[in-house]
């Protein structure tokens, strides 16, 4: 056991000095205000130690390792590379998330656990400013891979940009989880959206949708009464600027994409929010539909591997709120997940904008 153990250790620090995130703009600054939707930098918490409040460890209550181990191996990656960011000194432990020591997590931190069950059957047990939850809670502070700071950074920038009409094109994953809380928070007396679904024979939904199809109609009349060329390009419709691809992968949102660009949707601007996506994406492919992907920042050694960045994001977010959370740290902070607000005991998350 003890053998494992120290082959685990030694295999992460081996990772860790191969694939540290790569050199980004840090702020100088706890409270960071500007470019909110943009990955801009990792907080600076400019703080001497000596006025720094907890000492106790940090827990980390994870998966099973066996079942887990991609995940585990990256987010604690992501937890190293926070701690050395940071300057952390206190002490870090990692347990099974099935084998928590409540009265020991209570004298410390614990950042976990994971799994839904575990986090409902432990959630309001533990002291407020000493929990941070991997996953949705009610009493205690949370921090999730959930599609809730995509909704969150999404609805602000519409406002934020005073769009009071969108068009959203729903793939196979019609009405999914993120479409409906969504729509839940968009629409408004002053709000609309056009919606379309186009799980099947998209291409002709997609002109339809843009208008298209009644241009070309419109061409056809005017072209069979000339005499003359007439030269035709057909123009979308123009009462929406912004269209929103929910879509089911990363394959339909590349095809859905081109689909809009390739019935004259030029000017279009195109959001996607990644939570239903899994796989790599394809840089090439979003750079040529010129596709907005509200999710955590690529800006880190893993990039577009999806499993991966994620992973070691959580790893190194939850380690800098907990850090805060601990020493009664209050402002916004930017993580590599999304940018954190952390005020009057409440913690709230928006993604970033790729």
């Amino acid at each position: 056991m003890i053998s494992r153990i120290l082959y685990i250790v030694i295999y992460l620090l081996v990772i860790i000095s191969c694939a540290s995130p790569i050199e980004v703009k840090k702020s100088e600054v706890i409270f960071v205000e500007e470019e909110s939707f943009l990955f801009t930098g990792l907080t600076e918490i400019n703080f001497d130690s000596e006025n720094l409040s907890f000492s106790n460890s940090y827990i980390f209550a994870l998966p099973d390792y066996k079942d887990y181990q991609e995940f585990n191996n990256y987010f604690q990656i992501g937890v190293f590379s926070a701690i050395k960011h940071f300057g952390i000194e206190n002490k870090i432990e990692f347990t099974d998330q099935n084998e928590i020591n409540m009265r020991k997590a209570n004298k410390n931190f614990l950042i976990g656990p994971i799994n839904k069950k575990i986090v409902s059957e432990t959630d309001g047990l533990l002291v407020k400013d000493r929990a941070l939850m991997l996953n949705e809670a009610q009493e205690n502070y949370y921090l999730s891979l959930n599609n809730e700071p995509q909704i969150s950074a999404l609805t602000n920038y519409l406002e934020e940009t005073e769009i009071n009409r969108v068009g959203v094109i729903s793939g196979k994953s019609r009405e999914d989880e993120g479409e409906q809380l969504f729509k839940k928070s968009w629409f408004s007396e002053d709000r609309d959206a056009i919606t379309i679904d186009a799980s099947s024979d998209s291409e002709s939904r997609i002109e339809n949708f843009l208008d298209v199809f009644e241009s070309k109609q419109r061409f056809n009349k005017i072209d069979e009464a000339s005499f003359a060329k007439v030269n035709f390009v057909p123009r979308a419709r123009d009462d929406f600027n912004h269209i929103i691809v929910f879509a089911e992968n990363s394959t339909e949102l590349y095809r859905l994409a081109s689909l809009v660009r390739f019935n004259y949707g030029l000017n279009y601007e195109i959001i996607s929010l990644t939570s239903n996506l899994q796989e790599p994406l394809d840089s090439n492919e979003i750079e040529l539909h010129d596709i907005k992907l509200v999710d955590h920042t690529y800006k880190n050694k893993y990039g577009y591997d999806l499993a991966k960045s994620r992973s070691f994001s959580l790893g190194f977010d939850s380690m800098m709120i907990a850090f805060a959370i601990s020493n009664n740290l209050e402002g916004k902070f930017k993580g590599y997940l999304a940018t954190y607000e952390l005020v009057d005991g409440q913690l709230k998350a928006n993604s970033y904008f790729n």
